[in-house]
């Protein structure tokens, strides 16, 4: 193993510090009703507030990993953070202040699937009961509280640095 001199080190860490760069983010909270028709309004036309960048890769859970994660939400366990950035069009007069999701896109997919009745629920564990609903299913009661509950999402403003990552 090499002996690391702690000339290096303080090296290494001035170069940690001096390489840092601030990342200006907002935390929003949004009821999952608001974040489905953020993301499904003007989807077709490219022109939806929360968007999936041609990078993201497509669906990649099948319906039985989206039921589970309706199941969470259904049952107010914690769901981890959305990870969107502010991104500005090089032409000011062009800029819609769009969203770019980049961290939650299966997440997003998921809710928009099931509150548009495209998610039949399987394999549940903990809500058997539940077992080969849609949203539609539901009692009326239980779809508002649905659509009110909320998720957590980190936005990067658009003066953080995403070019060397999060």
């Amino acid at each position: 193993m090499a002996n690391i001199t702690d000339h290096r080190k303080e090296v290494a860490d001035a170069e940690i510090r001096e390489k840092q760069k601030q990342v200006n983010y907002d935390t929003k909270e949004y009821p999952v009703e608001i974040l489905v028709q953020k993301y499904m309004e003007g989807k077709d036309e490219d022109t939806n507030e929360l968007f999936v960048p041609d990078y993201q890769r497509e669906m990649a859970w099948d319906d039985a990993r989206q039921s589970k994660f309706i199941e969470s939400v259904l049952l107010g366990l914690p769901i981890p953070y959305i990870f969107v950035a502010d991104v500005r069009d090089s032409d000011d007069e062009s800029d819609l202040g769009r969203l770019e999701i980049i961290d939650g896109t299966q997440r997003i997919r998921t809710l928009a699937r099931y509150l548009n009745n495209e998610l039949m629920l399987s394999g549940l564990k903990k809500l058997e009961k539940l077992n080969n609903f849609t949203f539609a299913d539901l009692p009326l009661a239980r779809q508002r509280r649905f659509k009110r509950s909320t998720l957590r999402m980190i936005q990067l403003t658009e003066n953080a640095d995403l070019a060397h990552g999060i």
